[in-house]
């Protein structure tokens, strides 16, 4: 079976770690699989294991020549597995405009589900993906409630993460406190300031660099509501669970999350955190650690919650991880989409 994995780059981001995650997963149970990606941008090629295959389009330079390697790839592949809806939408258009008929796998990871159900242009015709996999049943609920797929070629497949090792040192100086998240609004970065302050303790906010509009608003707002230099930035950070040891717990304020996967880099290194309730992964925490999900923005439960995170314990949020990948079974779920795929 040759398998492709198509995304458009490889900046950070929840989606790009998964693609990575399932190219190298595939590879170690001796899948024929290969990666695709759109252009050579961000900092996470590092990461895929050095005997797959990556084909880049170079789609900014030349459009006519990315789509016929694409073309290529494509009808040589057996399985066209597609993350991200911008990324489908390239391929199928591509496709169609050739006249290719292949089945195509659109995983979507859509993390502002819960405010924006909002279906792109012509998904419920042209663009409608053959089989469609969401990792929250939020989006798997848009897919067959408001698109209109058919529930057999529906799938729910949680996010899978790596556990990666940190070279903890014996002696260090905890840092207060990270978060982890691209520079969005939903991403509630503000509430996270608020916290801090109240809390007289700093942040670290972990992200892609990207100086938007939404950033600078949100560096006048850091400097309103707390201090510059309390707060700090990290850019393009490849393995952010490498650093993690060095705070004393992580928060997620995201307003809306189809995961979030950082939760479960978070578990993998033992960190406490507080997060928000909302994405699927948030549902697995719940189950195990109630009181490290909170259902509203009240700043005092917030900061209650913040005095009993110790009591975990990292032990037991590392058990947590280990117990996730074994209840997820991520291997034989894609097989069972594939095999479908192919009938």
């Amino acid at each position: 079976m040759k398998i492709l994995q198509v995304i458009d780059q490889l900046g950070p981001g929840g989606a790009e770690r998964v693609c990575i995650n399932i190219a190298n997963l595939l590879h170690d149970n001796k899948q024929d699989v290969k990666l695709i990606v759109f252009n050579k941008i961000g900092p996470l090629f590092q990461l895929i294991n050095k005997e797959i295959e990556i084909v880049v389009l170079e789609s900014k330079k030349n459009k006519l020549k990315a789509y016929k390697k694409l073309i290529k790839e494509v009808k040589q592949a057996d399985i066209v597995h597609i993350h991200i809806r911008k990324s489908f939408k390239f391929v199928k258009k591509t496709l169609l405009a050739f006249g290719v008929k292949k089945k195509l796998i659109l995983h979507d990871h859509y993390g502002e589900i819960a405010v924006n159900k909002r279906i792109p242009t012509f998904y419920r015709s042209f663009y409608q993906p053959d089989f469609y996999i969401g990792c929250s049943k939020s989006l798997t609920s848009w897919a067959t409630n408001i698109v209109g797929m058919n529930p057999k070629k529906v799938f729910f497949i949680s996010n899978l993460v790596l556990k990666y090792n940190s070279n903890k040192p014996k002696d260090f100086d905890k840092k207060g406190i990270v978060l982890v998240g691209n520079l969005k609004p939903v991403k509630n970065h503000v509430f996270a300031v608020k916290l801090a302050k109240k809390l007289d303790l700093d942040l670290t906010i972990y992200t892609s660099k990207n100086e938007n509009k939404y950033f600078k608003r949100l560096v006048k707002e850091i400097e309103e509501i707390y201090s510059k230099d309390r707060v700090h930035f990290m850019y393009n950070k490849i393995n952010v669970q490498e650093d993690l040891f060095q705070y004393d717990f992580a928060l997620n304020p995201s307003l809306s999350e189809s995961g979030p996967l950082v939760l479960l880099e978070f578990l993998a290194q033992g960190l406490p955190f507080l997060t928000y309730n909302t994405g699927e992964i948030v549902k697995y925490v719940q189950s195990k650690f109630p009181d490290l999900v909170i259902d509203d923005f009240d700043m005092n439960t917030w900061e209650e919650r913040v005095q009993t995170l110790n009591e975990i314990g990292e032990n037991k949020l590392k058990e947590a991880f280990d117990d996730y990948n074994k209840e997820n079974r991520f291997y034989e779920s894609y097989m069972d989409v594939y095999k479908k795929c192919l009938e």
